[in-house]
């Protein structure tokens, strides 16, 4: 298995859609920071992040059903939050509908607050928030977690 930086950030859209997550072709946010994992020649995971306002956005992270559990998602995402600390990160933050595995991986729900608008706003425009969809932000403070 590789962990792989990936700058065709497009390239991953429909490996996202596949797994649940919605356009990031709609999203108002730019890509700084993409990774790919492949198992050989196979796609099996992926995760895309933003700077918007100097926050730092996880805008997608994604793994293939036969793959998770396995702890590839968390190898992952060690691997995306080491870079952008090294990009210079203090904290990230993500929407999340499921929270479960960011809690797991020393993320906290956040106070939305603390988060520039801009990090989520494409959410609160969306048709389906509030109704089906009740995501949450989460922060990760590279310090606090000594990453």
């Amino acid at each position: 298995m590789e962990f792989i930086e990936h700058n065709n950030h497009a390239s991953l859209i429909s490996f996202y859609s596949k797994r649940g997550i919605e356009e990031l072709t709609d999203y108002p946010n730019v890509p700084i920071l993409s990774y790919k994992v492949v198992d050989g020649d196979k796609l099996v995971g992926a995760a895309t992040c933003s700077k918007v306002d100097g926050v730092y956005i996880l805008e997608a992270i994604a793994i293939e059903e036969k793959y998770t559990g396995k702890g590839v998602g968390s190898t992952l995402l060690n691997v995306v939050l080491q870079k952008l600390k090294e990009m210079g990160a203090k904290d990230i933050v993500i929407n999340a509908k499921d929270t479960r595995f960011f809690v797991k991986n020393g993320f906290n729900i956040a106070d939305r607050n603390d988060v520039p608008i801009t990090a989520y706003s494409y959410c609160l425009n969306c048709g389906e928030y509030g109704k089906t969809c009740f995501p949450k932000i989460m922060k990760y403070k590279i310090e606090k977690n000594n990453l």
